[in-house]
């Protein structure tokens, strides 16, 4: 559910106006999170490590604000109530995107997640979520792909139109690998709109995402 935001009142009125004489206002940073705690849980309870961490993102991006904001195609802005996230599954010969509804209990979110993935079949269209929200207008996700065989330091994001590079966030989750240290830390990228989301969001998303990371529940 989505709320008209009154652009009279909203104090990030004059932040958004800024932005909008931009030819691109989307903007890109890549970080990376200390994992050793939930890596190890996961390697030793045999649960899935890549539905732990896409339950991070979903949750940091809910609790903070900035990241429920989209603008409509009138040009007036909205507020969604809850996120969902979508991310690729990769099948026999292809990659299926896939929407995991966002539960802040831990369990209901793994279970969900897990009974979604094992129920993709052969004929499922790879894009249909991102064709469902193209019909609806409604885009009150965020996305996060998988690349647990590639560690990175750096990453750019596709364009979907000059003005509109995209309609809800979109990031990426690399390769975990152990230090010198010992502790295991793995990359992420994110490309986000500057007109709703400041870097002072992103560092708050930053330390949610890492803090329930160690402790989901």
């Amino acid at each position: 559910m989505m709320r008209i935001i009154d652009m009279a009142t909203w104090r990030r009125r004059d932040n958004f106006r800024f932005f909008q004489g931009f030819a691109n206002s989307w903007y890109s940073v890549t970080t990376e999170f200390e994992c050793s705690q939930a890596f190890k849980e996961c390697k030793d309870s045999g649960d899935s490590f890549f539905i732990r961490y896409l339950y991070a993102v979903v949750r940091a991006a809910n609790e903070v604000e900035a990241f429920r904001f989209r603008k409509l195609e009138d040009g007036n802005v909205a507020i969604y109530d809850k996120l969902d996230i979508i991310t690729p599954i990769a099948t026999t010969d292809n990659f299926v995107t896939v929407r995991i509804p966002y539960h802040k209990d831990f369990n209901k979110f793994s279970k969900s997640a897990i009974e979604i993935i094992n129920g993709i079949s052969p004929d499922t269209d790879p894009y249909g979520v991102e064709h469902e929200m193209e019909i609806s207008k409604e885009y009150n996700v965020i996305h996060l792909s998988a690349v647990p065989k590639m560690h990175f330091t750096g990453m750019t994001f596709t364009v979907n139109k000059l003005g509109a590079p995209c309609f809800y966030p979109l990031s990426v989750m690399g390769k975990a690998v152990r230090h010198s240290d010992n502790s295991m830390k793995m990359p992420y990228s994110i490309y986000v709109d500057h007109a709703f989301i400041d870097g002072s969001h992103l560092s708050k998303f930053f330390e949610t995402v890492e803090s329930v990371l160690k402790t989901p529940s």
